[in-house]
């Protein structure tokens, strides 16, 4: 017969469960006096919110409060314990999703499909129209890329539940008609499904999967084949690991390969000069290697995302292309310098000037609109640069 613990015994266990939970509360508040504020967290590759000023204004209208809280989310201590152990226990429950990021088969992770808001949705095709008829005899096209939810749908955990991108664009498909070329590149990349098209850590497509598209791509834009180089895929790291396991906090441990892809012979591809003109930088290479030891190694193309790059060609010809895109572009571009003696690359994140200054200056002689579907659906920016 189990015998019950005495009066003395039970003041005892209350006396050290309450010096226990004392002393934790105590080193927590300690912690909580030390400035060990960061700016940026490299697990969720995102900028931290730092301490915010106080001023009569900012607690008056509330302001205040409601960054403060932000904030202790951001920089309170043992942030990324607590979010392991979080994660762990979603993952136990059954849970398959995080900030927006589902976990899938295969170690993929994979992004939500955004429904687009209708009216922003609508003001964006029509500047892009309103452009198109300023310039009639120009041609220009729009490729969307889907994502890899749309894409790998079989990848996405049981019962979960996203939006229709096929739907989605088959509405800005239709709302274009033919004043906007599309560039098909759906089924292309269906074709291709059972290959690494996708990172699975990270939020854009693999160079192969640009790859493939970029051929769908220059059979509607009419490129000529004879200028096409005969690629080869060469790996440069084998140690990725992207965006969406930062921001998601699964997979971790899942390591990847980035390819770029160069011609067999030596020639083959027009030598270039690439000037970064938000920064006065120029390069003769379309790639960034520093980026590969860094936290977002997909960087690598590009040097990321950046206002305006001008990319200056020796191809044989006096083709200039505009290219209006988002970071999913960075790693088609090098399939499209043998056939354009320029392109001029216009992230509208961050560029606040014209394109109509453009179109004149440099004698622009095709426009090629570039997103994957959910930052195209998201993106408030574009109605800027064209209008």
């Amino acid at each position: 017969m189990r015998q019950k613990p005495n009066k003395t015994g039970k003041l005892y266990i209350r006396k050290t469960a309450a010096a226990v939970l004392a002393g934790m509360l105590g080193v927590m508040s300690l912690i909580e006096l030390i400035p060990l504020q960061k700016s940026y967290s490299a697990r969720e590759d995102r900028e931290l919110k730092g301490r915010p000023d106080l001023s009569l204004e900012s607690v008056a209208d509330g302001s205040f409060m409601e960054e403060y809280e932000t904030y202790r989310e951001d920089q309170f201590a043992g942030r990324s314990l607590w979010l392991s152990i979080r994660n762990g226990v979603d993952l136990l429950a059954g849970r398959r999703d995080s900030g927006g990021v589902f976990k899938g088969e295969d170690q993929y992770l994979l992004e939500e499909i955004v429904q687009p808001d209708e009216e922003q949705m609508q003001e964006k095709l029509d500047a892009m129209k309103e452009f198109k008829a300023g310039y009639g005899k120009i041609p220009m096209y729009l490729m969307l890329v889907p994502n890899a939810a749309n894409v790998l749908d079989e990848k996405l955990p049981r019962f979960a539940v996203t939006e229709d991108q096929d739907q989605i664009f088959d509405s800005v498909r239709q709302e274009l008609g033919e004043q906007i070329t599309w560039v098909d590149i759906g089924k292309t990349l269906e074709e291709h499904r059972k290959e690494e098209i996708y990172y699975r850590t990270d939020s854009h497509w693999t160079t192969r999967g640009a790859y493939y598209a970029f051929q769908k791509l220059s059979e509607t834009m009419g490129l000529n084949q004879e200028k096409t180089p005969k690629w080869q895929e060469y790996v440069v790291t084998n140690i990725f690991n992207g965006d969406l396991s930062a921001k998601s906090g699964y997979g971790g441990g899942v390591e990847e390969s980035i390819y770029i892809y160069a011609s067999e012979k030596k020639g083959e591809e027009p030598q270039i000069v690439v000037e970064y003109a938000d920064e006065g930088k120029k390069t003769s290479t379309l790639y960034e290697r520093s980026k590969l030891k860094e936290k977002d190694a997909y960087g690598l193309f590009l040097g990321g995302d950046h206002a305006r790059v001008n990319i200056r060609t020796t191809a044989d010809t006096t083709d200039r292309l505009l290219l209006v895109k988002d970071s999913y572009a960075n790693c088609l571009i090098p399939f499209l310098t043998p056939y354009y003696r320029e392109v001029i690359v216009i992230d509208p994140a961050y560029y606040k000037g014209s394109l109509d200054d453009i179109m004149e200056e440099n004698k622009i002689t095709s426009v090629l609109f570039l997103y994957n579907g959910n930052t195209f659906a998201e993106d408030e920016n574009i109605n800027g640069v064209l209008r």
